[in-house]
């Protein structure tokens, strides 16, 4: 899966991004133009998914972000969004070591499975680290039969 990160997890970019998790949902605007922006060709076929966040963080936070980020960015390049995750556990992966990031596996559920035999997804998400989470959000979706070529993100972080 390609990986197409907007910037990198740092300055300025980090503390939009860290504003608009906080609930700073207008900064969610600007940020999606921007990677509507730096994303590149999408598919013409193509449906965005956003990587969901824990339902822990999403009760903290009032909102979903990137559901929010997807939904935004779906508008800008006019392609529709299909919510197909959900996640299995709670447990975010904020503060955890490289190691337990990767060695977690099998975090998401697939919640749409009839609609994905041949469907083209472009993965959404606000940050990577490891790649962990976009690996078992791809994992989850190829299980049922989609199609994941590559996943988009507002910043890469450091590893």
């Amino acid at each position: 899966m390609r990986l197409v990160a907007a910037g990198a997890y740092a300055g300025p970019l980090r503390r939009a991004i860290l504003a608009y998790k906080c609930g700073r949902r207008d900064v969610g605007e600007a940020l999606a133009a921007w990677l509507a922006q730096r994303c590149g060709p999408i598919d013409a076929s193509a449906v965005f998914v956003p990587v969901p966040t824990t339902g822990a963080r999403r009760a903290e936070r009032g909102f979903d972000q990137g559901v929010d980020l997807a939904r935004r960015l779906s508008t800008l390049r006019d392609r529709p969004v299909l919510l197909a995750l959900r996640h299995r556990t709670g447990d975010a992966q904020r503060g955890r070591s490289r190691a337990d990031r990767l060695a977690a596996h099998d975090r998401f559920a697939c919640v749409a499975p009839g609609v994905l035999p041949g469907v083209r997804v472009v993965l959404v998400d606000d940050v990577v680290t490891t790649g962990a989470t976009l690996a078992d959000s791809a994992q989850a979706l190829r299980a049922h039969g989609a199609v994941v070529p590559y996943a988009v993100v507002l910043a890469a972080a450091r590893r």
